[in-house]
């Protein structure tokens, strides 16, 4: 028990530090595509080191975004997980262990994390300082520590991300396998709905 709320930390902190890519476009290319979907569903390998305890975990899973809605994390490895972010409440759930966890996310927190980038792609400007350079999309957030840095591909969809922290923690996510426009139904951003 004690070992998988570590894992489930991990997965979870992977949603606050945000770090380096390379880019096809501007934060409004990457917007406009995202705004032309109502929901999507996307694959996601993580991996993450953690720098205190010299230590790597392999994450899989899928996100689900449903605008105006919530974002849906369900990881399968190294154990199952499902992580739901609506407004400025996350819940985590431990299938395997029948253990849930609800939390309410000052805004600043909440909009500084993966699972609130997603659900908040239309304004992101308003959480974040970006620096585009050359290779890379850059986003500091505002009123807080670390950075997310994207890189996507030549449709401006996110492909990989960066996260890395002051303490030396860092995971670099890839996403793959899109689908847009599923019809998502709200219940999936209720725990104990299963995963479409």
């Amino acid at each position: 028990m004690q070992q998988n709320l570590k894992n489930s930390l991990c997965i979870f902190l992977f949603i606050f530090w945000l770090t380096p890519f390379a880019h096809a476009g501007t934060l409004e290319d990457i917007q406009d595509r995202y705004k032309q979907c109502n929901d999507f569903v996307v694959m996601f390998t993580q991996d993450t080191y953690q720098g205190l305890v010299d230590k790597r975990i392999h994450f899989t899973g899928k996100v689900s975004y449903r605008r105006d809605v919530g974002v849906r994390m369900d990881v399968y490895e190294p154990q199952r997980q499902v992580i739901i972010l609506t407004g400025q409440t996350v819940q985590i759930h431990l299938p395997d262990e029948n253990t849930t966890t609800s939390q309410e996310l000052p805004k600043e927190i909440a909009s500084q994390n993966i699972l609130g980038f997603f659900s908040g792609l239309n304004t992101i400007g308003e959480d974040y300082t970006v620096e585009d350079t050359s290779d890379e999309l850059i986003l500091h957030p505002k009123g807080g520590t670390g950075f997310i840095s994207i890189q996507t591909d030549e449709s401006n969809l996110l492909r990989k991300i960066l996260l890395k922290d002051a303490a030396g923690n860092s995971s670099t996510i890839v996403l793959s396998d899109y689908l847009f426009d599923t019809s998502i139904g709200e219940d999936l951003f209720i725990l104990g709905e299963s995963p479409q």
